[in-house]
């Protein structure tokens, strides 16, 4: 660390003295509108119609010292949900706009599409630093506005890279908290060199041990750039990277509320536990099945169920399931203010990726791997899932503006390979083993795939007075979808198990119209919008479908209405927005071999709620802020594939107007914030009502609501020349110790022979906790 800082310093120096000969700087004001242009094309134009939170560069700068991941800063906007895996913020990452999970939502970084193109995801999971790299975020709730990459159908997140320091500086940071996670990071700029040219950089990594048992790991990213700068005129290449190694924990911390009888060793807890609260006060609050198993149904001498590791056949221990993925993005970027009234951008990028998991299968059956042995139906085995990918493209934009009009137009070129592969890299029966793994490690599936995205819009906003606007946005995009090869799933024939065999060649053309108004009058705003969006099935649709027909594309109609006011010392608005989808997929009940839910597409189905926000300066330091989210998530006609007898067979099951998975119909935020001179002190209290783990609407297989509070405190000393600040800080997080799980999974079934009719079911919960009271220290100096 001491090297680190000494280095950083050092270089800040050297460019500080390179910076003293070079001329006059460039008006910050202009270098903005530079950087700006570059982001145009996928936010929102002045007054247009959506649902829109912003988060500047200060609040993204203050939570990337927390280690933890982007979306637990984004869910103190209004509608969105996030959680870890490990329960403490770091590591794996999901994260819900309205209810909608990661592959519904749009991100981009300076207009470049970061979802992974098969999966749709962003996998949140080693960008704990983009924080510190970013002067902005938008937020766009539904729809909202044509964007490059996947369609949007809960969100877009629109991440903006900050501009280059023109004058040479840096800073380091380092924090320290609970579960000895530890952050440390740097940036730098060299400032404005030959008139012209900067060049800067950052890194920062995160290590924990993790909340969950097995979940200990290390993440982190790292930035270069170089940047051109002229009075009208920028170019500038970033290269920015991720990678991990963290232990994994998507079982979740696993319950079931039924006989022991019925369970198998690796999940079995205790007759009556219902609740992570239940669970913790079990001794059991932090188990992880992917790490350890339970030896027994009695307590210890310190009332806690006994748990093992996993044991190879060398006497050796397994370690853990972790996951291993790096990610390399390279964005080259130039924006051309002409004049007045037109400017212009594109970008060249290019984004490699690779990642594996190696994950102990216990007792698993033979044919889950398309193998065969006689007399011998399940043992251990140890497997590795893995990818890679592969995606570049071109971007381009061009933007008119006058007294009346501002007209964007602009389209998105990317082109996708990537391959997906699966190996055993260990059995523990020696005749098995020996069949099999003669040749070193087993290959079991190996597919490949391509994805071509293309899409053109113009979108236009017309200034009639100075009370109303009109906006129009009409998006077309094209996609192509190929793959082939053999996936992780078998079917067997006679006596033999053969791979599933993949051959999808899938085209959609998408038409994307959206419509709205906004009227003003002194500090009052009134708008609303119409908008429309398709979006096609991402790879598990089509692999979990097993065979043709293949599923459809979604469309989501996503009708808006809203109010603001703004004064000097209040402001407050008010959201109301239907979105109407038709084919949405949702959950059938039946699960994947690592418990993912298998996904159908219906036909009727609906989000529909209010978002408020209000806030007031009750003094020149100190104010109050809150939202809230209320809403009804609902599918007209549902029905659900119940398993019978743990799954010897299965039953359809018909639901009217149930409520949609994972979709709470209330979440609230409230902030207290005092800021006088040098401190900052934020009282945060978050709210989350109850989730439904399947689509039944049945509460015993839900997550209760949960609420927790944390407490954010910083001073900001600002000592000489050489070091211009000093900034102390202390996070405290679940002051109140809260016991609960943000997110889960449910398996159930139907097995009447014990006592388990459909009104009663046989099940079991994975619950997804986050930690009880954590705290981390930072200290941050800028040079």
């Amino acid at each position: 660390m001491k090297r680190f800082v000494l280095g950083m310093a050092a270089l800040v120096c050297a460019a500080g003295a390179n910076a003293q000969r070079k001329a006059a700087l460039y008006d910050s004001t202009q270098v903005e509108a530079l950087n700006e242009i570059v982001v145009k094309g996928v936010r929102t134009q002045k007054n247009a119609p959506f649902a829109v939170a912003n988060i500047k560069k200060k609040e993204l700068n203050a939570f990337s010292n927390t280690g933890k991941e982007l979306p637990f800063l984004f869910s103190q906007t209004p509608g969105v949900l996030a959680w870890s895996e490990n329960g403490l913020g770091t590591g794996t990452t999901y994260m819900r706009i309205r209810g909608a999970g990661d592959s519904r939502i749009n991100v981009t970084l300076d207009g470049v599409p970061l979802n992974s193109p098969e999966d749709q995801c962003v996998f949140w999971a080693n960008m704990n630093s983009y924080g510190s790299l970013l002067g902005s975020v938008q937020i766009q709730r539904g729809v909202g506005t044509s964007t490059n990459g996947d369609g949007a159908f809960g969100g877009t997140v629109a991440l903006a890279s900050a501009i280059p320091n023109q004058k040479a500086g840096g800073e380091v940071s380092v924090s320290y908290g609970s579960f000895n996670t530890f952050n440390v990071g740097g940036k730098f700029s060299t400032g404005l060199l030959w008139n012209h040219l900067i060049f800067d950089g950052a890194y920062h990594e995160t290590n924990t041990d993790g909340f969950i048992h097995g979940t200990s790991g290390r993440s982190g990213s790292y930035y270069g750039g170089l940047t051109w700068i002229g009075n009208k005129f920028q170019i500038r290449y970033k290269n920015i990277g991720n990678f991990e190694k963290t232990g994994q924990a998507w079982n979740g911390v696993t319950a079931g509320d039924n006989d022991m009888s019925l369970m198998d060793g690796t999940y079995g807890i205790n007759t009556g536990i219902k609740t992570y609260k239940d669970m913790w006060n079990a001794g059991l609050g932090k188990y992880n099945s992917l790490y350890e198993y339970l030896t027994g149904y009695e307590k210890d001498a310190n009332g806690n169920y006994p748990t093992a590791r996993y044991q190879l056949n060398d006497g050796s221990y397994w370690n853990k399931t972790t996951d291993n993925f790096w990610q390399n993005h390279n964005i080259l970027s130039a924006a051309y203010d002409i004049n007045d009234n037109w400017s212009i951008s594109g970008s060249l990028h290019y984004t490699y990726g690779y990642g594996y998991y190696n994950e102990f299968r216990p007792q698993n059956k033979l044919k889950k791997f398309g193998m065969t042995y006689s007399g011998v139906k399940k043992t251990d085995f140890v497997r590795q899932k893995g990818l890679s990918q592969n995606t570049y493209g071109f971007i381009w934009n061009a933007n008119y503006k006058n007294d009346a009009w501002d007209v964007i137009g602009g389209m998105s070129l990317q082109e996708f390979d990537g391959n997906h592969f699966g190996y055993v890299t260990y059995i523990a029966n020696d005749d098995v083993r020996k069949k099999y793994m003669s040749n070193g490690d087993y290959k079991y599936y190996d597919s490949d795939a391509t994805k071509f995205d293309g899409s053109a819009f113009v979108k236009a906003a017309y200034h009639i007075n100075e009370q109303w606007d009109i906006f129009g946005d009409l998006q077309y995009r094209y996609v192509q979808y190929e793959s082939n090869g053999i996936n992780d799933k078998f079917y067997e024939e006679g006596s033999s198990y053969y791979n599933q065999r993949l051959d999808i060649d899938q085209k959609y053309r998408f038409l994307n119209p959206k419509a709205g108004f906004s009227w003003n009058l002194n500090n009052h705003r009134i708008y609303g919008s119409v908008a429309l969006s398709h979006r096609e099935p991402e790879r598990n649709n089509f692999t979990d479908n097993g065979a043709k027909p293949f599923p459809k594309a979604e469309s989501l109609l996503d009708y808006e209405l809203g109010y603001t006011f703004n004064n000097d010392i209040f402001r407050f608005g008010v959201n109301l927005y239907y979105m109407d989808y038709t084919n949405q997929f949702v959950q059938t009940g039946e699960k994947s071999d690592i418990g993912e839910d298998l996904t159908t597409n219906i036909k009727d189905s609906y989000r529909m709620g209010v978002e408020i926000q209000g806030g007031v300066d009750v003094t020149s330091w100190l104010s109050i802020e809150g939202n809230a989210s209320l809403s009804q998530n609902k599918i007209k006609d549902f029905d659900e594939v119940a398993s019978v007898n743990w799954e010897e067979s299965f039953r359809t099951i018909h639901y009217d107007n149930s409520t949609l998975a994972f979709s709470p119909s209330t979440i609230l935020n409230g902030f207290v914030n005092l800021h006088w001179n040098g401190l900052q002190a934020v009282w945060h209290t978050n709210f989350v009502s109850r989730q439904y783990l399947d689509n039944t609407e049945n509460a015993d297989r839900s997550l209760p609501c949960y609420s927790a509070s944390d407490a954010n405190i910083s001073y900001t000393w600002k000592p000489n020349k050489a070091i211009k600040e000093c900034i102390f800080g202390l996070n405290f997080n679940n002051i109140f110790n809260r016991r609960y799980a943000a997110n889960g999974w449910v398996y159930s079934s139907i097995v009447e022979e014990y006592g388990h009719p459909n009104e009663n079911r046989y099940y079991q919960i994975g619950f997804i906790p986050m930690a009880g009271f954590t705290m981390m220290g930072n200290v941050t100096l800028r040079f």
